[in-house]
C-alpha cells in the first residue's frame, strides 16, 4: 500500500469517527423516559402504551423492560415498536423479578426525568407528561407527585402538600409522620429527575442483583430517592389509573414471598438508617412493617398455623432487644407479637 492510498483510508476512518460523534451530539435526549416492568402482561400492553402514545408531549422514549415473558408479551412490543422508534425493548436473560426489571429500566433510559408505569395501568388525560415535565422545570423540581386512581377502591388518591415546594430536611422527615400515607410509598405516582433515581440505584444495587423481590420494595424506592432529591412538588392533577386485575401480581403472592420480603425489608431498613441519630426513623418504619406483616397474616389467615421463619424470629428479637421502650410497648404491636409466639 503507497503513502498516497494509506492516507486515504485514513481520511475516510477519521471522517466515519467525526460524522457519528457529530449525530450523536446532535441527538437531543427525550424529555421523558417511561419504564415499563413487564412479565406476562399480553393482555393489557396495547391499552397501556396507547394511552402514552397519545400524550402531546411527544419527546420521550419507552422503555420496555420484558423480565422473559412467556405469553406473546415480547411479541407485542415488538410489532408495537415497528411503528414507534420511540419504544425500546429490553431483554433480560432470565426472570428476575420486579426490582430488577424497573431497575434495567432506570439503567437503560436517556430521559431527564422518568416515570414509571406498569403495564396493565394507563395514563388519563393526554396532556398529563406535558403538564408534568413543564412544571418540574418551571419550579426546578427534583420529584413531582400527582393523583392516582385506584380502580381497587374506586376513588381518587390525592397527594399531601399540594403546591407546597417542599425541601431538606422537610422533605425527607415529611415521610415518616403519623399522617403521612402508603401513597408516598409508591414508585408510580410520581416524575423524578434521573440523577436522584441513579443515586438511589446505586444504593440499592447489591440488593437488586442479589435477591429476588417481586413485591413491596416501592417503599425502599421512595425513601432513597426522597433522601438524595434536594425539592419535590404535589399537583393537584389526576394523572395515573392503577387499574386492578385479578391476575395481578400482588393478588399472587403468598406467605412465604410475604415472610422474604419482611426479611428484605428489615435488612434495607437496618442499611439506610445506621446512623444513630436517625433512629426515630427506623422506629417508625418497624412500625409500619410490623403491622403490614400483621395484617397480610390475619389476610391469608395462617396466623394460627404457620410455623414462622427462623429469620422472622431474630428480627422479632433484635427489634425488642433494641427499641422495646418504642413501638413494642404499643398494644396492638403486643398483642401481635404474642400472637407470633403462638404459632411457633
Amino acid at each position: 500500500m503507497n503513502k498516497y492510498n494509506f492516507l486515504k483510508i485514513k481520511f475516510s476512518i477519521s471522517l466515519l469517527i467525526l460524522n457519528y460523534f457529530i449525530l450523536n451530539c446532535n441527538k437531543k435526549k427525550p424529555k421523558i423516559s417511561i419504564f415499563l416492568p413487564i412479565y406476562n402482561k399480553e393482555k393489557y400492553i396495547d391499552k397501556c402504551i396507547q394511552s402514552i402514545q397519545n400524550q402531546t408531549l411527544k419527546d420521550i422514549e419507552i422503555i420496555a423492560v420484558n423480565d422473559c415473558s412467556t405469553d406473546n408479551s415480547l411479541k407485542k412490543l415488538m410489532n408495537l415498536a415497528i411503528n414507534d422508534d420511540r419504544i425500546k425493548i429490553v431483554n433480560n436473560d432470565k426472570n428476575h423479578g420486579l426490582l430488577y426489571s424497573r431497575a434495567m429500566g432506570i439503567t437503560n433510559s436517556s430521559g431527564e426525568y422518568l416515570i414509571n408505569i406498569d403495564p396493565d395501568d394507563t395514563l388519563y388525560d393526554k396532556e398529563n407528561l406535558e403538564y408534568l415535565y413543564n412544571t418540574i422545570i418551571k419550579f426546578n423540581a427534583d420529584i413531582i407527585t400527582f393523583d392516582i386512581f385506584d380502580e381497587k377502591q374506586n376513588k381518587v388518591i390525592k397527594c399531601q402538600n399540594k403546591g407546597e415546594i417542599q425541601k431538606q430536611p422537610k422533605l425527607f422527615e415529611s415521610l415518616f409522620t403519623e399522617s403521612n400515607s402508603i401513597k408516598e410509598y409508591l414508585i408510580w405516582n410520581k416524575l423524578i429527575k434521573k440523577e436522584i433515581f441513579l443515586k438511589a440505584y446505586e444504593f440499592f444495587k447489591n440488593e437488586i442483583f442479589n435477591l429476588r423481590w417481586n413485591y413491596d420494595e416501592d417503599e425502599i424506592w421512595n425513601i432513597l430517592v426522597n433522601r438524595y432529591a434536594k425539592t419535590k412538588l404535589c399537583v393537584n392533577k389526576l394523572v395515573y389509573k392503577y387499574n386492578f386485575h385479578k391476575d395481578s401480581l400482588m393478588n399472587k403472592r403468598n406467605m412465604t414471598i410475604l415472610i422474604q420480603n419482611f426479611i428484605y425489608r428489615h435488612n434495607m431498613y437496618k442499611k439506610i438508617f445506621s446512623k444513630k441519630e436517625e433512629e426515630k426513623y427506623l422506629i417508625v418504619e418497624y412500625n409500619f412493617l410490623f403491622n403490614w406483616l400483621k395484617n397480610a397474616m390475619k389476610q391469608h389467615r395462617l396466623i394460627k398455623d404457620y410455623k414462622i421463619n427462623n429469620d422472622i424470629m431474630n428480627i422479632f428479637l433484635f427489634f425488642i432487644n433494641n427499641y422495646n421502650c418504642s413501638v413494642t410497648k404499643k398494644k396492638d404491636i403486643i398483642n401481635f407479637l404474642r400472637t407470633v409466639s403462638y404459632a411457633l
